[in-house]
């Protein structure tokens, strides 16, 4: 049945790409590829059956631009997020994505932005355009960690996010999701249907102090063991 399930993500996402790829010239702003992704990812999550419980959803501003940041536990993280931040969110990615057919091209126009983390000439200037984004009323959302836990625990936070912070002077918003890693793992293909909690927290006005940085982390794992 899983396989199936796979399939038939996969078909719909293509058709969604496609779609994307098509709007992109009259898509002012990302205005058009944004409710296409609720859509798109609301319906993945359906398919799967994963359902989503949201808290602090108030705490958000939908008419700013910010950078949410968040524990990163499974691929469905992606979906999730996507789906029911009320928000329009994008992703940073890896650059090598682009190469992928359809997708990669799909991400692109649809306002994503795509990170050569081996080039620190390219992936500040990608920095700057996800800044842009930002304070044109743009969110970006970032795992500081860096990749997917192998373990279901949160891992240390990565400095890199602060570059993006500081260029764009928003503010900051820390994620909590609960519930990713025991739905689909790292290492798995196989998607379990169940229940996820995703916790939004108070927004945190960026300062350049390097305790920031472990302030958020914090406040990520004190609301994963509360919940």
């Amino acid at each position: 049945m899983w396989l199936i399930k796979n399939f038939v993500v996969i078909l719909y996402s293509l058709i969604v790409a496609i779609l994307s790829i098509l709007i992109y010239p009259f898509d002012y702003r990302n205005k058009l590829s944004n409710p296409l992704m609720k859509i798109w990812t609301n319906a993945v999550l359906f398919i799967y059956g994963i359902k989503v419980k949201v808290y602090g959803a108030d705490n958000i501003d939908p008419a700013v631009g910010k950078i949410y940041i968040s524990n990163h536990a499974s691929y469905m993280d992606i979906f999730v997020q996507l789906a029911k931040l009320p928000d329009n969110v994008r992703m940073i990615y890896k650059k090598e994505i682009n190469r992928v057919p359809i997708l990669g091209w799909a991400m692109y126009c649809a306002g994503f932005v795509a990170l050569n983390r081996d080039k620190i000439r390219e992936a500040m200037k990608s920095l700057d355009k996800a800044a842009e984004r930002v304070r044109k009323g743009l969110s970006v959302v970032i795992y500081p960690e860096g990749t997917r836990t192998k373990d279901g625990s949160i891992g240390e936070f990565k400095r890199g996010m602060f570059f993006l912070a500081d260029k764009a002077k928003a503010d900051i918003i820390p994620v909590t999701l609960k519930g990713t890693f025991e739905i689909m793992p790292m290492g798995s293909s196989r998607v379990r249907p169940g229940t996820v909690e995703m916790i939004i927290d108070k927004p945190v006005a960026y300062k350049k102090d390097k305790q920031l940085l472990e302030e958020l982390r914090s406040t990520v794992v004190s609301n994963y063991t509360k919940h």
